[in-house]
């Protein structure tokens, strides 16, 4: 049925299938990436006398940044719904065509408000995205690897925007959008072979399928009945409730699993990372690092945001969510706060900063950093684990839908602000969000470490898990 590795042991086939599925299912999120990162190279062009698009001002690209962030608000709540009748994997497929069409009209209209249309198009998929993915890789995953493959949402997202880095300044405008585009083709061919979620198909009541795909992920061992019967009992104690809005907070565990998500979601975008990726290019004073231009400054942080997500998968199921979450939130809170402070020097001081040029882009790389070995790919692996059956679609849809409204109003206000006030205010409130996260972490966050999926239902309930007995630990494997 599906793609096999015949020479591995069952155990170490059915890891390497679940990589595959995640390899494939996140082609999607470097799209995302993609249309996230295409603005750094194409803006200074676009306001340049021979810009593909004549006409544009400052106000209007910071229009076109912002709104792939406007269209990110309208597709999660339908998305959530539309994944719960036809499933995550159609889902992905069927909408894929909408990416497709973006960059379709960015290379054949070249008038303002075509642009803003395949922007707005971009972030339709940018909801669909973030609202399906993490359900997919969260539902494949056996838990002793749930968080390095939830990761891969982290770094394929980097992946997409360092793309648009490196091919962006020395290709056309034509060019990038038509090499952009491809990842479309890519994964519609691609994750077609992959399967859908047993989770899902249990859901569904189509046992018989459900148990194909889990032999399958798991390796073609015959051993998958026992992890199906707790998958069907897990969805059967789940499903008490209808999966409305207002099942949300219908008991303790949804309540404190949407409150978990909505506000790390808040704060990873507060954290200010969608403002770097959009607007470093043009943000980094005028040689920050000697005989070295803004785009390859923006390479180099394109390059550490993926090395450090690979990092994070190798010490996400390690040393726990929690303490990554923790140090990469305390980690940008002093980067982005020592960034503000360059600025306000430069700006509203006598003192002369010109020998410390260098400071921001030091400041962004380790934001970079601390915000890819936690914020940004914890945030996805937790989504991923804590809602209940009966209420994954919709709850992925809220809580996409919160981040998507907090990362409209940031990117927007983000020249406001610098205008206005000075491109200081704009870091020291992400030294803010940051400190908050951290507190917020500590003190509401659980842990999903190793942890099935109807363990960490029992934690958010309050139910006291009883001492894994040698038997429970080999299930868990």
């Amino acid at each position: 049925m599906y793609n096999k590795f015949p020479v591995f042991s069952p155990a170490v086939r059915g890891i390497l299938r679940q990589y595959l599925c995640s390899t494939t299912a996140t082609i999607a999120v470097i799209m995302t990436g993609n249309a996230m990162g295409w603005p750094s190279p194409t803006h200074p062009l676009l306001l340049s006398p021979e810009s593909p698009v004549p006409g544009m001002t400052t106000d209007d690209t910071s229009w076109m940044i912002s709104l792939m962030y406007f269209g990110n608000l309208f597709s999660p709540i339908p998305c959530g719904y539309i994944m719960e009748a036809i499933g995550r994997k159609n889902t992905l497929l069927f909408l894929n065509v909408i990416p497709l069409a973006s960059w379709l009209l960015i290379i054949f209209t070249k008038t303002v408000l075509w642009l803003y249309i395949a922007r707005f198009m971009a972030g339709l998929w940018l909801g669909i995205v973030y609202t399906v993915v993490p359900i997919y890789l969260g539902e494949i995953a056996e838990p002793r690897v749930r968080g390095s493959l939830s990761t891969f949402f982290a770094i394929m997202t980097y992946v997409g925007v360092l793309f648009e880095y490196v091919v962006g300044p020395f290709v056309s405008y034509d060019n990038l959008a038509i090499t952009s585009g491809m990842f479309c083709i890519i994964f519609f061919v691609t994750f077609t072979f992959m399967p859908e979620t047993p989770y899902y198909l249990v859901k569904m009541n189509k046992s018989e399928e459900a148990r194909e795909a889990l032999f399958w992920l798991r390796g073609d061992t015959p051993d998958v009945d026992v992890e199906l019967k707790k998958i069907e009992n897990a969805v059967s104690q789940q499903m008490a409730n209808k999966g409305t809005i207002k099942d949300l907070f219908a008991t303790r565990a949804n309540k404190k699993a949407v409150i978990t998500v909505g506000v790390l979601s808040i704060l990873q975008r507060l954290s200010g990372i969608g403002a770097m990726i959009a607007y470093t290019s043009v943000t980094l004073p005028k040689g920050a690092i000697h005989h070295v231009t803004t785009h390859q400054c923006v390479i180099v942080l394109g390059s550490v945001w993926v090395f450090s997500t690979l990092i994070s998968s190798f010490l996400v199921d390690r040393l726990g969510r929690k303490i990554l979450l923790i140090v990469s939130a305390l980690g940008c809170g002093v980067a982005t706060f020592l960034a503000g402070t360059w600025f306000l020097l430069d700006a509203k001081t006598d003192i002369d900063v010109t020998s410390l040029n260098w400071a921001p882009f030091a400041c962004f790389l380790l934001h970079g950093f601390f915000y890819s070995i936690g914020l940004n790919p914890i945030v996805t692996t937790i989504k991923g684990e804590v809602f209940a059956a009966s209420i994954k679609g919709v709850a992925s849809a809220v809580t996409s839908l919160m981040l998507a409204v907090a990362s409209f109003f940031l990117n927007k206000s983000y020249q406001i602000f610098a205008d206005e006030i000075g491109m200081f205010a704009n870091y020291w409130m992400y030294a803010t969000g940051c400190f908050i996260a951290v507190i917020f972490t500590v003190t509401y966050v659980i842990e999903t470490k190793g942890k099935t999926l109807q363990e960490i239902q029992d934690q958010l309930n309050g139910v006291t898990p009883p001492i894994d007995n040698k038997e429970n630990i080999v299930s868990k494997l």
